[in-house]
């Protein structure tokens, strides 16, 4: 069998490996982490990416291979751990990684005395009832709005001593100025449950009946808008056809790859419906397919509440899941099992066409684009990863600086970084000294992984702020600069050299970099704006009996401006304050009302 080590020493560690289970690391040739996978055998798992058919085609994966790790476990729980906090440190380039965000919406009902509606983003153990989880496109808001306005809970904050605007408007139960009885409140909730199960007639039919009264009366404004409830109801309704003869709550899984891309599909079933699905694409690298969908199916419920059954593919050992996941996943064995996985992947191989479908119409291919980068500039490496800093003032007030990150030329969200800078010093270069050390310093000491290149938003100054502080850290990565016309627009580039290099404005290169330089720009200015909020809050604050530093501290951490803190309820404010007499002038000041009845 023909096999495609990269170098005999790399040949020489995958056969001294040991049969135990453990989790692996692949390294390329600049010493980046590309891969984390686990494995009950390791030396298996292994030797099995190297010994594949390679004559056809050798995977992108293994030809990037240059070196390799290895941790010994005791158990596969051990091993899933690890392999999750390794994936979290390095984020490798071909490992499929869902957002940090994939955590779906809820529609809840508080378990209180006058219980109100939530849109939340976590399962609520405390509440009365958790509808849901919603992913993004299932119309979870209208439905909400809908449920308001036919099955009206508490909608005010209560207590109010006089009709709130939503009683008015029959979108609130009365707790503002009356006692509701609990028996109401059940006959609602009892209304609720029903729409979610399928039985959706009734609530068509009552908005059509207030849409007709509405028109009768010349109301037309609130015609229309029941109107689009109801369209917004046919199209959140239109994704429920398909229905099963329980109750459950089950979660369908398939998976569909070629040689380039891989596509995840989830259906999910709650109270015998098909409520909505979950598509993920990926590109393929001739990973382990196996491994990947495990790690898919592992992920996908780490922060979101577990179904009472999930169908898995049968290719996958139901073994390698996460403890939790194991009493209820299953392969496709019955009927009904086969006939709701069938269309999972049905639609699994829809959306690889679909994938590929839109691929065709992307002029700029995001690699080529990074590739062009590297000619161009005469980069040491492919710029997989890369950060750009800038900051932001007002005068030498509310300094802010910022990093936006960019993998394989996308933004990376989730690794955006702020940071205060308060340092004696006033000048431009300083401060970014003084943001890159403490980056680059800390990804020392965490063994982070290290960027391909760094883009300093501005001159020959700040590619010599950067390249001092990387020399004192003994660090070595390419920096280059962007420099702006007077309209303040990206013209040249500062290579690796410092020279200045002219950008076509219509090129793909000139658009990426002008793309990170925006986007640097406008999170620099957020942040700005963010720290000149909470300094207008603390000042705000200062004056309000009670408030020590430490509490005002919390209340910036949990409301950005005063306009969010004026939302908040008296109970909510309470949770931060946790004193009742400091809550009440809190609200007193903001709101300019009495509270003795808090």
């Amino acid at each position: 069998m023909k096999t495609s080590y990269n170098s005999p020493e790399l040949e020489a560690k995958v056969k001294n490996l040991p049969h135990k289970p453990g989790c692996y690391i692949y390294y390329n040739k600049e010493g980046k982490v590309i891969y984390v996978g686990k494995a009950k055998d390791l030396r298996k798992r292994v030797t099995s990416y190297f010994n594949r058919v390679q004559n056809i085609k050798t995977t992108r994966l293994v030809r990037d291979i240059a070196d390799l790790r290895f941790f010994v476990v005791n158990n596969e729980a051990e091993s899933f751990l690890l392999e999750s906090n390794l994936i979290k440190k390095y984020r490798p380039r071909y490992n499929i990684l869902l957002n940090d965000d994939k955590s779906y919406p809820y529609i809840t009902i508080t378990n209180e005395k006058d219980t109100q509606y939530r849109y939340v983003r976590k399962y609520d153990k405390r509440a009365l009832r958790n509808y849901g989880p919603f992913p993004q496109g299932s119309n979870a808001r209208s439905i909400l709005r809908i449920l308001e306005r036919l099955f009206p809970l508490r909608r005010c904050k209560g207590n109010l001593g006089k009709p709130c605007i939503h009683y008015h408007i029959d979108q609130c139960s009365g707790a503002c100025f009356k006692d509701v009885p609990r028996e109401y409140y059940m006959e609602q909730i009892k209304h609720i449950d029903k729409f979610f199960k399928g039985n959706t007639k009734e609530v068509e039919e009552n908005l059509k009946k207030k849409m007709y009264n509405a028109s009768d009366n010349q109301q037309y404004e609130e015609a229309g808008r029941i109107k689009e409830l109801l369209l917004s109801l046919d199209y959140a309704l239109s994704k429920q056809e398909v229905t099963i003869d329980d109750d459950k709550n089950r979660d369908a899984i398939a998976y569909k790859l070629d040689d380039e891309k891989i596509v995840f599909v989830t259906l999910f079933y709650r109270s015998g419906h098909l409520l909505y699905k979950d598509e993920s694409v990926h590109n393929y690298y001739g990973q382990d397919v196996e491994e990947l969908v495990g790690n898919y199916i592992n992920q996908i419920y780490q922060k979101n509440v577990l179904p009472d059954q999930i169908i898995v593919p049968d290719s996958i050992d139901l073994y390698q899941l996460e403890d939790k996941l194991k009493p209820i996943a299953t392969h496709p064995i019955t009927n009904k099992e086969i006939s709701l996985y069938h269309l999972a992947e049905e639609n699994a191989e829809e959306g690889l066409h679909q994938a590929h479908l839109k691929a065709q119409t992307v002029n700029n291919n995001e690699e080529k684009v990074l590739q062009d980068l590297q000619n161009l500039l005469h980069l040491p490496t492919f710029p997989q990863d890369i950060e750009m800093f800038d900051i932001s003032n007002l005068g030498n007030d509310f300094v802010t600086g910022s990093c936006v990150v960019y993998k394989g030329g996308k933004p990376d969200r989730n690794s955006f970084r702020k940071y205060n800078i308060e340092i004696d010093e006033q000048d431009d270069a300083s401060r970014l000294k003084n943001m890159l050390y403490r980056r680059y310093q800390k990804a020392l000491v965490e063994e982070r992984e290290l960027p391909d290149l760094i883009i300093m938003d501005g001159g020959m100054n700040q590619v010599h702020a950067a390249k001092e502080i990387l020399s004192s850290l003994d660090l070595d990565i390419p920096v280059i600069g962007l420099v702006k016309n007077n309209h303040h627009n990206t013209e040249k580039i500062l290579d690796l050299n410092e020279q200045e290099v002219s950008l076509d404005k219509r090129s793909p290169i000139y658009n990426l970099l002008a793309n990170i330089q925006t986007r640097v720009d406008t999170y620099a200015k957020s942040g700005f704006r963010q720290k000149q909020n909470r300094s207008f809050l603390t000042n705000e604050l200062e004056h309000i009996k009670g408030l020590g530093k430490k509490k005002i501290q919390d209340l910036n951490k949990t409301y950005q401006t005063i306009g969010d803190m004026k939302k908040a309820s008296y109970e909510e404010l309470n949770q931060v304050v946790k004193n009742k007499e400091t809550t009440k002038n809190l609200y007193n000041h903001l709101h300019n009302e009495d509270l003795e009845n808090k």
